[in-house]
């Protein structure tokens, strides 16, 4: 019993028509006609099997292979179809598809689990039209989602407005939380979306944790004079000492963090942003990502004392505010270890790691004992048009989540 992968792979190449454009990109952003037509064609697939899908009401679809005791908890498995702007066909789409392989194989060799196993594509993970992503996880999981009807998407529509296109309303959206207890456990296939499994040569990972992430907004202020006339021993210049601060992170995050401990400066405003203007202050948006929360915070710490430092020196303002945190995630023990016999049992080459992007799998940790499983992204591109992972790549990460699959049929799994 085994994965089509050739399926597959064919079957992502149909997918990714759903979105691609004349100019070579490819968006399917959520929902969109694109995203919608991407998820009709995804059904189908399952009532070709015989296998029913229905959409809850958070827009999540779910399809239900009954197994031979249906009062069980259920097998979860599946990611999300919608794309980031230009982005790729893996991203998401791999681990919906592993599903069906899954569900295809099991129905094509007669064999019906203990457990029923249920494949689902998440609403709105990556939540650039909104500006917030998560949505359909967040709500499986009772996560207050902070929606309005009044939110705006990025081309002026309300929520309440793109939603009824999409067969939802923001009234009934948290009616689609899951009960723990019917869910024996989370699998979740995704490429790694970093270059660890690719510059290493290594097939599969076995993720250990999703990385913790906090941000903060940053404004230095200064004082903006003129460009030609004012001495450089008399500036206060916010670009600048922002400057100097910008260029130690790297040695921070190197001397107090690990292999995986990220930090990044990803915005920067200055004012009055004028070439004959001293820059009078300037605001910045910081990230740190790390499996640690003690880690994160002392970085953290750090960072904030050597700007203080350099406001101080300079004579310039310093607001420092925390504008969001979240936990790091880390992985049930228990699929885990499924994953692992799984690989050892296929001699599948492995490693374990964790994920420094965000997946559903990151809300899902909170309620349901989850586990994830990468492939390779060449060059560990992704999100991007250029994201390519081969297909003996998804043959192995579908093999292995089969393999795992059956394992936890017979597997007892504490729940929080």
């Amino acid at each position: 019993m085994e994965v089509d992968a050739k399926k597959v792979t064919e079957r992502l190449e149909e997918l990714y028509a759903c979105g691609a454009q004349e100019d070579g990109t490819h968006t399917r952003m959520a929902y969109s006609d694109e995203d919608v037509k991407a998820r009709e064609i995804f059904q189908g697939y399952f009532r070709e099997i015989g296998i029913p899908v229905r959409m809850d009401e958070a827009g999540n679809l779910i399809a239900r292979l009954e197994g031979e005791e249906p009062d069980l908890p259920a097998i979860m498995m599946g990611s999300h179809l919608d794309t980031v702007p230009d982005g790729g066909k893996y991203d998401g789409v791999v681990g919906c598809m592993a599903g069906l392989g899954v569900c295809e194989a099991l129905v094509k060799a007669g064999k019906r689990l203990r457990h029923p196993l249920e494949v689902i594509v998440f609403t709105d993970e990556e939540g650039f039209r909104f500006g917030s992503g998560l949505l359909g996880s967040g709500a499986i999981c009772g996560e207050d989602l902070g929606i309005s009807e009044n939110d705006l998407d990025m081309y002026g529509q309300t929520r309440k407005k793109v939603f009824k296109n999409y067969g939802i309303t923001v009234e009934n959206v948290a009616k689609a939380k899951i009960d723990p207890a019917s869910v024996h456990c989370f699998i979740e296939l995704h490429v790694e979306q970093g270059g660890t499994l690719y510059k290493n040569r290594i097939p599969v990972g076995i993720v250990s944790s999703i990385a913790g992430v906090s941000r903060y907004e940053v404004q230095i202020q200064g004082q903006a004079n003129h460009a030609g006339s004012t001495m450089m021993e008399d500036r206060k210049d916010a670009l600048v000492t922002a400057a100097r601060f910008i260029s130690e992170v790297p040695n921070v995050v190197k001397r107090l963090g690990g292999q995986y401990t990220v930090a990044t400066v990803g915005t920067i405003k200055v004012a009055p942003n004028s070439v004959n203007v001293i820059p009078g202050s300037c605001t910045f948006h910081l990230e740190i990502r790390d499996q640690s929360a003690d880690v994160m915070k002392k970085i953290e710490e750090e960072l904030y004392t050597y700007v203080k430092k350099l406001c101080d020196e300079a004579q310039e303002t310093l607001s420092w505010e925390h504008i969001s945190y979240h936990e790091p995630a880390p992985m049930a023990e228990e699929v885990k270890s499924a994953i692992e016999k799984a690989v050892k049992k296929l001699d599948v080459d492995y490693t374990v790691l964790p994920s420094g992007a965000f997946h559903d799998s990151l809300l899902m940790t909170r309620v349901f004992p989850t586990g994830m499983i990468f492939v390779p992204s060449e060059e560990g591109i992704s999100h991007s048009r250029y994201e390519f992972t081969k297909e003996e790549d998804i043959r192995r990460g579908c093999d292995v989540l089969l393999e795992t699959v059956l394992l936890l049929d017979n597997m007892e799994i504490e729940h929080k």
